[in-house]
């Protein structure tokens, strides 16, 4: 597997850049973490996050996440969140870890990774992925069942529910996305008042982070934009 991932470092410039849109943009931008979104590129892309103080590395394939840790001593501030597709079979693996898993979009799932961890003597962090768009080609549940999911995680003693997350619309139309990611803010704001654990708000990719964070983002997921273009 290794040969086929990319050696990539960070772009100083844009991460600069970045930080000067989280101040511009943000209602609170020192609530603002970027997830330096490393699948497909080598592990010393990595290790050039945290060297450039970028301590949240977001992941999509278990298997080239397991290859990737296997090398290095992970520092204890670094979290590895999996930001991908998670299958039942592979949460055993992927509570073993991961420290944060953001797609959760399901009871069933949820049940499993509570039994997961409890074996594993942990509490397990995850993010309720929501979908946002209404499109079925997305994961994530429903927004009018989000809530409810909410409440079923908060009663399982190995699971730790403290943000909620979506994936934009899949469009380049600007005020498609403002409005779906408006939409989410306000969700989020009255899911808080019920949950107060509930900090986290992960949206915003590299092509619309700087909408995520005028509608509240607390966490934006960035690879492109810091690293280049990657092997699909």
């Amino acid at each position: 597997m290794n040969s086929v991932l990319k050696f990539a470092e960070i772009n100083i410039k844009e991460l600069q850049q970045i930080k000067a849109n989280i101040k511009k943009f943000s209602p609170h931008p020192n609530q603002v973490k970027i997830a330096a979104v490393t699948k497909t590129f080598s592990l010393q892309a990595i290790q050039n996050a945290y060297k450039n103080n970028l301590w949240i590395i977001g992941e999509n394939k278990l298997q080239e996440t397991i290859q990737k840790t296997k090398q290095f001593k992970k520092p204890k501030k670094l979290k590895i969140h999996f930001i991908g597709h998670l299958q039942k079979n592979k949460t055993k693996k992927a509570v073993k870890i991961y420290d944060v898993i953001q797609t959760v979009d399901s009871e069933k799932l949820a049940i499993k990774i509570n039994n997961c961890a409890k074996q594993q003597n942990k509490k397990q962090k995850i993010f309720i992925q929501i979908n946002i768009s209404n499109n079925q080609r997305q994961t994530g549940i429903k927004k009018e069942e989000a809530m409810s999911l909410i409440k079923k995680t908060e009663e399982m003693k190995n699971i730790k529910t403290c943000g909620i997350m979506a994936i934009g619309p899949n469009t380049t139309n600007k005020t498609t996305t403002n409005t779906r990611y408006k939409e989410f803010y306000k969700l989020h704001l009255k899911i808080k008042e019920k949950h107060k654990n509930i900090k986290e708000l992960s949206i915003g990719m590299s092509g619309d982070y700087k909408l995520a964070l005028k509608n509240g983002a607390t966490i934006i997921r960035l690879g492109t934009v810091l690293f280049g273009k990657r092997n699909e």
